[in-house]
């Protein structure tokens, strides 16, 4: 049956599917001389959301395995944990003034966009900007400290002024984006990476992304200026798990990347055969719940650590993990994922979130004014409602967010279960929701930013929008900005630029900021955080880490020097090494 299925379906829910056969050679010509060309098919589970690596919505396995062939970054990440410098596209790059905080980027002269369009410091600029103002990014508290960029030499060289001083400069400006088709395009930030990368800097161009046909390819890149890559093409073809273990088995692909393998994944490729290698790939982020103060009903700390108590954590873990690989990853810090430098377990032993307390639930929801009738939670005559989502065709997202649904009507809140959009969800929907004063009940003072508009009440008396999200927590780079990312107070910035958006909790808590700004500008930007912030974080309540999602990079004898990097890098770190066994 699984020869079957490898023969006749690419993907499982497509209508056309094409099929996982040996790689195309290409057409020759009358003269012998024709090489042909080197074609990897490359197995894919899911063909599925945008490109742009800095947004949450396009937060996926193979955009941010992708990302790294086509777009040029200034630093790299080692497998050790540190920062190198990229010379393939800069010749310098360093701390040049203190004050005020200046680092100054030397561009390669002959670093240049597939459209012959030189790399430049526009780029810089453009990421930047999109970087500090646009909601539902990755990681945008570096950014934000940045005052202003200086593009000098027509381009060549890039004065990046801080705020304040920033250890962490060198995790920035990673996955740099054509500024010059980007800026004025339709759809700009959001949208306009949803069906392709137009252009490259990097040793692969992106020429065909069809979804129909579940099929994407990656040409070599004629134009690249350093060392091209060996192999002219990788073709990624979606399939079923049969599918790919059975073209793994038959030759019909030479690699395979399963997104969320569980404990049928593992079991399948027991069959590939000898000379088939399995490597895990954690992943760049955190699988977490998020309980967001935006929320009127749950800005109040004791409604959001009754619901905290609520839930059944081990159990949502086993439901994202289904038995896989991922299952040896799990978070029990709200900042650092299991695989990164340094990690240690900060959650509390016991209580909350580490198990349920159906006793310290019925108390808190008591203290806030609910009461437990026949129908469920209430206060006032109003049920306890909330809205648990999730960003659609995003799983392991939306099982879980499901599961915390069903578990909260279990015992009598009215939780209703919502799959949407991840551009709508992260760029529109986690946007600030409350009218900014000060929470009911909680030691700390949970506000939203300048600004933020007030909410208008559905009849049920809650706020239009989400309550709570199971979405990826990004964790891998810099743990301070990470930290700050997440949880922090958008940063005050000149009066020129206009105040960063909130983090997708919109929770900004005055007394645990100044700690969390200090953090961000220490001197060791591989320093640990102070175990008073965990401590904090966990008392609060918003965000609760389930575990780190790991990839499963399967390879074939056919293919020589694969080696994925570290999670910020991805499964596909090295590609343009890649040859094929002689």
């Amino acid at each position: 049956m699984a020869a079957l299925v490898a023969a006749t379906a690419l993907a499982g829910c497509t209508p056309q599917p094409s099929s996982l056969v040996a790689p195309r050679q290409a057409a020759t010509s009358s003269s012998p001389a024709s090489p042909a060309v080197r074609e990897v098919v490359f197995g894919i589970d899911r063909l599925i959301g945008g490109f742009n690596p800095h947004t949450l919505a396009d937060l996926t396995p193979l955009s941010a395995a992708v990302a790294g062939l086509l777009l040029p970054s200034a630093f790299h990440q080692t497998t050790a944990g540190q920062w190198v410098i990229d010379h393939t596209l800069l010749d310098s790059a360093g701390v040049t003034r203190t004050e005020p905080f200046t680092v100054t980027y030397r561009i390669r002269r002959n670093a240049q966009w597939s459209d012959i369009t030189p790399i430049a410091a526009e780029d810089f600029s453009y990421l930047a900007e999109q970087m500090r103002s646009q909601p539902g990014v990755v990681d945008s508290a570096g950014y934000q400290l940045i005052d202003q960029v200086i593009s000098r030499d027509g381009g060549e060289t890039v004065e990046v002024v801080f705020d304040r001083p920033y250890a962490g400069w060198r995790t920035l400006f990673q996955d740099l984006l054509p500024a010059h088709l980007l800026k004025d395009a339709p759809g700009g930030w959001s949208k306009t990476l949803d069906s392709g990368v137009p252009v490259s800097g990097g040793p692969f161009t992106m020429t065909t992304v069809d979804r129909s046909r579940g099929e994407m390819v990656l040409e070599r890149n004629d134009r690249y200026w350093a060392t091209p890559a060996q192999v002219d093409r990788i073709r990624f073809r979606q399939g079923s798990q049969a599918a790919l273990v059975d073209a793994l088995h038959s030759g019909g692909a030479q690699a395979a990347l399963f997104s969320r393998p569980d404990a049928i994944t593992e079991s399948l490729l027991r069959t590939a055969g000898p000379g088939v290698t399995s490597t895990v790939v954690p992943q760049p982020a955190l699988v977490s719940v998020v309980l967001r103060p935006a929320s009127t009903v749950l800005r109040d700390q004791r409604v959001r650590t009754a619901v905290a108590a609520a839930l059944d954590r081990p159990a949502l873990i086993a439901t994202g993990v289904a038995s896989g690989p991922s299952a040896a990853l799990r978070a029990d810090s709200e900042v650092l994922a299991p695989s990164a430098l340094g990690y240690h377990a900060t959650m509390p032993a016991a209580g909350i979130p580490a198990r349920p307390d159906p006793a310290t639930m019925r108390r808190l929801l008591t203290d806030a004014g609910y009461t437990l009738g026949q129908a469920g939670w209430e206060r006032a005559g109003r049920p306890l409602r909330l809205v648990v989502a999730a960003p659609a065709d995003r799983e392991p997202y939306g099982t879980i967010a499901a599961r915390v649904a069903d578990q909260l009507r279990t015992v009598g809140i009215d939780a209703q279960f919502r799959e949407i959009d991840p551009d709508e969800l992260f760029g529109t929907m986690l946007g600030p929701t409350v009218d900014g004063g000060p929470p009911r009940g909680g030691a700390a003072e949970v506000t939203a930013p300048a600004g933020a508009s007030p909410a208008t009440a559905n009849a049920d008396g809650n706020p239009p929008g989400v309550d709570i999200v199971v979405a990826p927590q990004p964790a891998a780079g810099h743990p301070a900005s990470q930290l700050a990312s997440w949880y922090g107070c958008p940063l005050v910035v000149p009066a020129k630029l206009a105040p960063a958006p909130p983090n997708p909790a919109n929770l900004c808590d005055l007394t645990l900021q100044p700690v969390i700004e200090r953090a961000l500008t220490q001197d060791d930007p591989a320093g640990p955080l102070p175990p008073t912030v965990e401590a904090a974080l966990w008392n609060l309540a918003v965000s609760i880490p389930l575990y780190q999602p790991a990839s499963l990079l399967v390879t074939t004898g056919q293919l020589l020097n694969v080696a994925p990097g570290t999670p910020l890098e991805g499964p596909l770190d090295g590609a343009a090494r890649w040859e094929f066994r002689r």
